[in-house]
């Protein structure tokens, strides 16, 4: 097949969980003799918005497109970049007149693409598949986590009013709940376009199904990990010293660093080494969370920052920890890094929410935690640092269980066909 892949981002202008995954998939649909071209986002100074170039040949091939979030005056302005829009189309129709007709596009995030980028797929004759890898589309927060930390279950109008009001209050003056009421609309007729919808967990499922959306049209096709790469590391450390904990991701209210921090300070100085690497970002313009995670830290408590990385240096990162940590408090989708490090040998502390929950057995390669739960992160990671046998017990457990993107791909390429012929 001849299949477009439609990102918001991709390495190594971008280096988010959902670009590696694209990343990865790419590669992985070529190797098995697709011909793949990528359409991602960039911000491409001095373009204009909408205007996109080749940036890499062969096979993957890759293009970018323009978009600065230029012109963002509104909730609506979010979703909707008439510029953005016109520009998808006007690539779908030069690759048409250059012979490229695609079986299928997998669109894998539509923030920065413009929504109405589905329908421009619709009207080019292009079936479609989207992956939900969390729930912007109707949460603008991305993450179902309300303002005030809480976590949401379901979207209610009146309480993702109450948030949009605190997180976005310039746009919220006037209609609060009129606008929600009108976004979770648009988000119901975007998500109505593609033939095809999947999630990599099916925990992310329920809150689609609340909105609206037939739980029949969505497809589980559990996401993959540079398992070539990561299956070559050696084992944890044995000790002596302390353990090296590891924390991989974005620095961000929901992510809980803050409760790992606490745990980690929680016990005698020397027993753990924190390591965090990830984006510190501002969390739609709030930078009061990384203040409330460093408040927290003194010389030699032991926590490192070591900044953002790359598809390259992911690797390196994780030989140099011994155990990961995902203290989530969102209903995290599926947990890139978990299954990452799973791959790697190294065992994991999740908290007990989202597709956290199901990477591991509790008590064979890691533990499932309640998450927020100060005391219960402290006492599990106490555990590891006294018994380093436990480590390499739990680490040898670790090895396959997550899987690679060759077989992600395959899972991929039926949905595909499915969306192609409008078969189940």
């Amino acid at each position: 097949m001849r299949i477009l892949l439609v990102s918001h981002g991709l390495p190594p202008d971008s280096v988010g969980g959902v670009e590696q995954h694209v990343s990865g998939l790419a590669a992985a649909l070529a190797a098995a003799g697709h011909e793949v071209e990528v359409l991602a986002r960039w911000h491409g100074p001095g373009r204009a918005q909408g205007s996109f170039e080749q940036t890499v040949n062969g096979n993957p091939a890759v293009f970018r497109i323009t978009y600065r979030w230029e012109g963002v005056d509104s909730l609506a302005a979010m979703y909707t970049c008439a510029p953005m829009a016109d520009g998808v189309a006007a690539f779908l129709a030069a690759r048409a007149a250059a012979g490229a007709r695609y079986d299928v596009a997998h669109v894998h995030h539509l923030t920065g693409m413009s929504v109405d980028s589905l329908a421009k797929l619709r009207a080019a004759g292009v079936p479609t598949v989207l992956t939900l890898h969390d729930y912007w589309l109707f949460c603008p927060r991305g993450q179902m986590f309300h303002k005030r930390e809480e976590v949401c279950e379901t979207a209610t109008v009146a309480r993702c009013a109450d948030c949009l009001k605190q997180t976005f209050p310039w746009w919220l003056k006037n209609e609060p709940e009129a606008q929600v009421q009108a976004l979770h609309q648009r988000a119901l007729a975007t998500l109505a376009i593609p033939q095809r919808l999947v999630v990599p967990s099916g925990r992310a499922a329920p809150p689609f199904v609340a909105l609206g959306v037939p739980a029949a049209r969505i497809a589980v096709v559990e996401n993959g990990v540079d398992t070539e790469r990561l299956e070559r590391l050696p084992a944890p450390a044995a000790g002596p010293g302390p353990l090296r904990l590891g924390y991989f991701g974005t620095v961000m209210p929901s992510k809980g660093l803050d409760v790992l921090i606490r745990a980690v300070l929680a016990l005698p100085r020397g027993t753990v080494e924190l390591h965090v690497h990830g984006n510190v970002v501002p969390y739609h313009g709030d930078e009061s969370y990384t203040t409330k995670c460093l408040m927290q830290l003194e010389p030699g408590c032991g926590v490192t920052y070591h900044g953002p990385y790359s598809l390259d240096e992911l690797a390196p990162r994780m030989a140099s920890v011994d155990v990961l940590a995902a203290p989530a408090l969102w209903h995290e989708a599926f947990g890139l890094t978990v299954r990452e490090a799973l791959a790697a040998g190294r065992p994991v502390l999740v908290s007990r929410v989202g597709g956290l929950q199901d990477a591991v057995a509790d008590g064979q390669q890691g533990r499932v935690l309640p998450p927020g739960d100060v005391p219960a992160w402290t006492a599990a990671i106490r555990e590891l640092a006294e018994d380093r046998g436990l480590v390499a017990r739990w680490s040898a457990a670790a090895r396959g269980r997550a899987r690679g993107f060759a077989a992600m791909a395959d899972d991929l390429v039926r949905v595909y066909a499915a969306a192609r012929t409008g078969t189940d």
